[in-house]
């Protein structure tokens, strides 16, 4: 999982390693504000449109309240002032079809009742049928005005919901005695008395259709309209409008629905009344309305975003690459050109001309460094030339003493230092005719050197010795190389002079191999062997054994012989790398 992450995050980096990509994420981040606040709006905007039916059927209740409270508080006032005027009961009669006429017949029921609650009179205007409701029989203990919602379901032209005001009157007799005033307000109207009355224009709005039903004491409901044959809503809106309005504080609450709105709420008189209103077709397509603002401001946002951009890339970031590019190509070619232009931002003039002042003075640097090092190169040729030369002269004068010593032992030590010097000889001309002098390929100056030591010994035309030479293609800084070739000449040489006697044939090998870093080199032939014993004496061991010794330290070297089956001797140290 870690694994994964760090891939991720690096496949992240390269992506937004450019300047044009961390360009373009920022202008991305910098419209993230605009959109959400757009999108706030546009969801503000679609919820407003979503509530608006809801909010619709809350208004028609408040305003069919403040016509049901007008004619309320009408009626009331009127079977206060009559009944508390002391009349007989003709004169309370005609008083109450006065008031009757004066409403433009709005009542639908008016009575005077004895204190037993029997009708003395009635006044109903014509065609109404309220006389059931209107006769139901006070309590002779009432003392106070009365108002009670009232359903009658039997009677076609009396269905519906009504409100009964009784009211205590004091009757002109004698003895004086009381009584009560009834009068009835029909809540529940036929669709044409809603439509054309005053007071009831939430009804008659065709753009905004309203539905309005009384909910019972039972939990039933009546419809406002009597004829209208609305469908009730179901009875899990009305249970959710209950609950939210026994939870409210207020006396209407209200909820939308997908097809519209409802509303519920109390009306005077104590009935609750359930409003449900349409949605308009505006308010229907708000969701499509929102989607096609939020496309549209994303689709101008991407343009904006897109323009940006591309200005962005022509005004800095195509500079800034063509920058680039000089420097790279300074880098590859060593020919710094940065075209410069008055188009380009001034901070970046200001850059090319300093990189264009900094590569001039660098390429003249370089020449001088060039110049210089090509001198270093020539006069390391040339010392290398000499120290070789001179090395010739040096083997060359030994040999010319040697020839002259009669004593075999000591003519013998004059040959070996020959061979040393000339061992030193062939590594200086290798350094010399190769290209580079810090360092030797070893496969050549291996197989050089091996041979000439040889030729020099008179082994190379008689066919008698084979030379077997394997080597690793590696290069070894002169400091190595110097000690390595002097135990390969030594050994190579000891091989020739004492594995072989009389006139015995052989091989000799030699093995230069690098594993890790690790070079391991091997000498050994097949000759008589020899005895390594540790005994003898230091000042009677021969010179070589030191050398060899001495120069395996020089390399930090592991040494490693046998004597068994001929000679063998093995060297591992490790490679020192500039």
């Amino acid at each position: 999982m870690r694994h994964i992450l760090l891939l991720l995050m690096s496949g992240l980096g390269h992506i937004f390693a450019t300047t044009s990509a961390r360009m373009r994420v920022l202008i991305c981040l910098s419209g993230v504000p605009v959109l959400a606040i757009s999108a706030v709006l546009a969801l503000h905007n679609y919820d407003e449109l979503m509530v608006g039916s809801a909010r619709r059927a809350a208004t028609a209740i408040t305003r069919l309240d403040l016509q049901f409270r007008h004619d309320t508080d009408r009626l009331r006032s009127a079977l206060e002032t009559i009944g508390g005027m002391g009349l007989t009961p003709e004169q309370i009669g005609h008083a109450l079809r006065l008031a009757e006429t004066m409403s433009g017949q709005r009542y639908c029921f008016l009575a005077i009742l004895d204190s037993d609650g029997q009708l003395i009179q009635t006044v109903t205007p014509p065609g109404s049928n309220c006389n059931e409701i209107g006769t139901t029989a006070p309590r002779p203990s009432f003392q106070g005005t009365l108002l009670e919602a009232v359903q009658e379901d039997g009677n076609p032209d009396s269905k519906g919901t009504f409100l009964r005001i009784t009211v205590p009157a004091i009757f002109l007799s004698i003895p004086e005695t009381r009584g009560y005033l009834v009068g009835v307000l029909q809540l529940s109207r036929k669709a044409a008395y809603l439509t054309n009355s005053a007071g009831w224009q939430a009804f008659s709005d065709e753009s905004n259709p309203l539905k309005a039903w009384l909910i019972n004491q039972d939990g039933t409901l009546s419809s406002v309209c009597t004829d209208c044959h609305w469908v009730p809503p179901p009875a899990s809106v009305v249970h959710q409008l209950q609950r939210k309005l026994e939870a409210s504080e207020g006396s209407v609450v209200s909820i939308p629905t997908g097809e519209g709105g409802y509303a519920l709420g109390a009306i005077a008189g104590g009935a609750d009344i359930l409003v449900a209103t349409q949605r308009t077709p505006r308010e229907a397509d708000a969701l499509h309305t929102m989607v096609l603002e939020i496309s549209a401001l994303m689709l101008l946002l991407v343009a904006g975003l897109i323009g940006v951009t591309l200005a962005a890339n022509i005004v800095l970031v195509w500079p800034l690459r063509r920058l680039t590019y000089s420097v790279q190509k300074w880098q590859m070619e060593g020919v710094f050109d940065a075209r410069i232009t008055r188009s380009m931002p001034l901070e970046l003039q200001r850059l090319g001309q300093a990189f264009t002042r900094a590569t001039r003075r660098l390429t003249r640097h370089e020449a001088r460094l060039n110049k210089a090092m090509a001198h270093q190169e020539l006069l390391m040729r040339e010392i290398h030339h000499r120290v070789k030369n001179n090395l010739q002269i040096v083997a060359s004068l030994l040999n010319l003493q040697a020839s002259r010593i009669s004593h075999p032992d000591v003519r013998a030590e004059f040959v070996m230092a020959r061979d040393r010097v000339r061992a030193l000889a062939t590594l200086h001309r290798t350094l010399y005719s190769e290209d580079r002098l810090d360092s030797l390929d070893m496969a050549a100056f291996l197989r050089e050197l091996c041979e000439q030591t040889l030729h020099v010994a008179g082994e190379g035309e008689t066919g008698r010795i084979t030379l077997k030479i394997e080597s690793d293609d590696f290069r070894m800084n002169p400091d190595q190389a110097v000690p390595l070739a002097l135990i390969m000449t030594e050994l190579v040489t000891n091989s020739i002079k004492y594995a072989f006697p009389a006139c015995r044939k052989g091989t000799i090998s030699v093995a230069l191999r690098l594993v890790d870093d690790i070079v391991t080199l091997t000498i050994a032939d097949d000759g008589i062997g020899c005895r390594f014993d540790e005994e003898v004496p230091e000042e009677q061991r021969g010179i070589g054994r030191k050398l060899i010794r001495g120069f395996a330290r020089q390399l930090n070297a592991e040494l490693f012989r046998s004597g068994e089956n001929g000679t063998v001797y093995r060297f591992v140290f490790p490679l020192i790398r500039e």
